[in-house]
C-alpha cells in the first residue's frame, strides 16, 4: 500500500476526526494495525501491533466487524469494551490501490449509552449484555456452538495463518446420515433434540484449544483443526464416527439411533486459494462418504 493512497484517505477523514477519538488502519487478515506517523506517512520501522490488543484480548476477536467488513465490502457497527472503556466502532472498508484496508473510526460510548429502566447503575451489568449481544452473533442459536457467519470469519484467519505458516490446515464436515427420517417420523423437537446430543458427541471428541466446531447448516457440521496432520484428523473424525454409531438418544418411548458421514481435508494451501476452497475440498470427501454408503470418513 503506497503512502500516497493513505495520504489521500486520512485528507478525507479529516472532515470527521474530531467526532471520533480513535481512528486506524485495520488490516484483518493479518490481525494487525496499520500504523501511520505524525506526517501522515505508513511507519514501516514501528512495532507491530495487533488490532484485538486494544480489546484486551491475546487472540483475534470472536465477533471481528472488520473482518466481516473485509470480507463483504459492507460497513458495520460494533459495541465494545475494553478495560477502559465502552467503544462504539464503525469498521467501513475502502479499496486502495494495493488492496482493501478498513478504517476504523472509534468513539467513546462509556457515558453516552442510554437503556432506560433497564440498568441499574452498575456498568457490570451493561458489559454483560453486550458480550451477550456479541456472543448472539457467533453462535447457534439451538445447539449453542459457532454458526456459519463464525465461519465465514475465522476460516479465512485459518487459511491466512495456514499459509503463512506454511503448516496443515485440516477440516472436517459431518453430515447426519438420513436426518430427514426422523424429522418425519418423531417430529421437529425430537429433531432438534438429535441434533443438539449429536454436538455434545462431536465436541467431546475435540481436544486442543486451538481446534473448534461450528454448525454449517441444517444437519451439517465444521470441525476446523489447524495444524493438525492427516492421521490424526482421520482419527479424530473416525471417533467422532464411532461414539454417534453407538449411541441411542432416548425420546419418551422411542430409542433413536443414528449415523453422520464425514469428509476430511488436510493440506498446506497457497495464496491462490480462499477459504471455500477449504470447505469444498472437505465437502466433496463428504459426497464421496455418503456414495460408499454412508456411516464413514473419507479423506
Amino acid at each position: 500500500m503506497k503512502e500516497k493512497d493513505f495520504e489521500q484517505l486520512l485528507g478525507c477523514l479529516d472532515i470527521i476526526r474530531n467526532m471520533y477519538e480513535h481512528i486506524r488502519f485495520v488490516d484483518p487478515v493479518n490481525s494487525k494495525v496499520i500504523n501511520v506517523n505524525e506526517k501522515n506517512e505508513i511507519d514501516t520501522e514501528a512495532e507491530e501491533i495487533k488490532c484485538y490488543t486494544f480489546w484486551g484480548n491475546t487472540t483475534v476477536c470472536k465477533n471481528c466487524i472488520s473482518m466481516r467488513a473485509y470480507i463483504e465490502n459492507k460497513s458495520f457497527v460494533k459495541i465494545e469494551y475494553n478495560p477502559d472503556k465502552i467503544v462504539m466502532t464503525t469498521a467501513v472498508p475502502v479499496e486502495l490501490k494495493e488492496g482493501r484496508v478498513v478504517v476504523e473510526l472509534m468513539k467513546d460510548a462509556t457515558d453516552s449509552l442510554i437503556f432506560e429502566n433497564k440498568l441499574s447503575g452498575d456498568i457490570t451489568e451493561l458489559l454483560i449484555m453486550i458480550d451477550n449481544i456479541n456472543n448472539l452473533a457467533v453462535r447457534d442459536a439451538l445447539t449453542g456452538i459457532y454458526n456459519r457467519r463464525y465461519i465465514n470469519e475465522k476460516l479465512p484467519i485459518e487459511l491466512i495463518s495456514s499459509i503463512v505458516n506454511k503448516k496443515l490446515l485440516s477440516v472436517i464436515m459431518i453430515d447426519i446420515d438420513h436426518y430427514k427420517r426422523v424429522n418425519d417420523t418423531y417430529g421437529h423437537l425430537v429433531g432438534d433434540m438429535v441434533l443438539k446430543t449429536l454436538t455434545g458427541i462431536i465436541q467431546s471428541c475435540i481436544r486442543r484449544d486451538t481446534d473448534w466446531l461450528a454448525r454449517y447448516g441444517g444437519e451439517e457440521f465444521l470441525v476446523c483443526l489447524p495444524g493438525a496432520p492427516l492421521r490424526m484428523t482421520v482419527e479424530i473424525a473416525e471417533s467422532m464416527r464411532k461414539a454417534i454409531e453407538s449411541r441411542a438418544i432416548v425420546s419418551g418411548e422411542h430409542e433413536i439411533k443414528v449415523t453422520a458421514s464425514f469428509g476430511v481435508s488436510c493440506r498446506i494451501y497457497t495464496k491462490d486459494n480462499n477459504y471455500e476452497d477449504v470447505i469444498e475440498e472437505a465437502d466433496k470427501n463428504l459426497l464421496l462418504a455418503k456414495r460408499n454408503g454412508r456411516n464413514r470418513v473419507e479423506w
